[in-house]
Formats: C-alpha cells, structure tokens, sequence
C-alpha cells in the first residue's frame, strides 16, 4: 500500500510526466485518475495541493499541504481504494518511455534505528534524502546517483 510519502513522490512523477507533451495518453488518464481519487478520498483541500503539485512555482507548498491533508498514515479503506490508481499509475509510468524519464527519482529515507543503521545499494535517484537517528553506527553504501540533465547539482 502506498503511504503519504510514496503517494506524494508518485503523484509528483505523476505531474511531472503529464505535463511532457511527448508522453502517452494513457499515462496523462492514469495520472488524472489518481489524482480525482485522492480528491474524492482527502477533500478540496487535498485537490488544491495536487493543483499546486503541478506549478513549478508553488510545488514545494503543494507537497507540503499534500502531505498534511493526506496525514500521516493511510487508513486501511483508503489503502484499499486508492491501491488499483497507485498500480495503474506506476505501471503506465514505467511501461511509458517519455514517461518514465520525466519522472524524478527521489528517495526519502527516514530511518530511527535501536542500533546502527545500513543503506545499501541504491541507484537511478536523481535525488536522496536521509534522515537518520541511531543509537550506534550509520553506513552507507552502494550509490549510484542518475546525473540527469544536470550532473554535479
């Protein structure tokens, strides 16, 4: 099931590669359609976020409201509900060449950890974002970043 954060990403890929003209059609429907779901299921406020996910000038305020609205968890019937748009979404995204490269690779990690605490083996973000609280060690390991249109940023 998705959470608010994997939601919120998702629906950014989402706006990300509506707004590609070159992108498919049924990449655009799939991308629509979650975001009526998450409207219909979190409210008008929910559905200004989304607008704002999809001007660059107002994405990051997007993101956040996103993120309130939505809450912290999702509840098992809106797990439910919102699951078979998440799907379509993904796999229209990736089975889309346009698509799928007009989506941004973002990883958030937000890790709270008794001991110490391993990230291994992550590749293609154009993005990394990790929080770490742990009583012993942290390692990191195994990244290989997407350079993207802009290498080195």
């Amino acid at each position: 099931m998705a959470d608010p954060i994997t939601l919120t990403t998702l629906l950014l890929a989402g706006a990300a590669a509506a707004g590609t003209e070159l992108v498919k059609e049924g990449t655009k429907d799939a991308y629509r359609n979650l975001k009526d779901k998450v409207g219909e299921l979190f409210g008008p406020r929910a559905t200004k976020a989304l607008a704002k996910l999809e001007d660059p000038a107002t994405q990051e305020q997007g993101k956040n409201d996103l993120e309130v609205y939505v809450g912290g968890t999702l509840e098992a019937d809106e797990a439910s509900q919102i699951e078979p748009f998440v799907k379509a979404l993904v796999h229209a995204l990736k089975e889309d060449v346009a698509g799928s490269s007009a989506a941004h690779a973002r990883v958030g990690l937000d890790i709270v950890a008794g001991g110490s605490a391993f990230i291994r083996e992550i590749h293609n973000a154009s993005e990394i974002v990790v929080k770490v609280k742990a009583d012993k060690d942290v390692t990191i390991e195994g990244i290989r970043m997407n350079p993207g249109k802009d290498p080195g940023k």
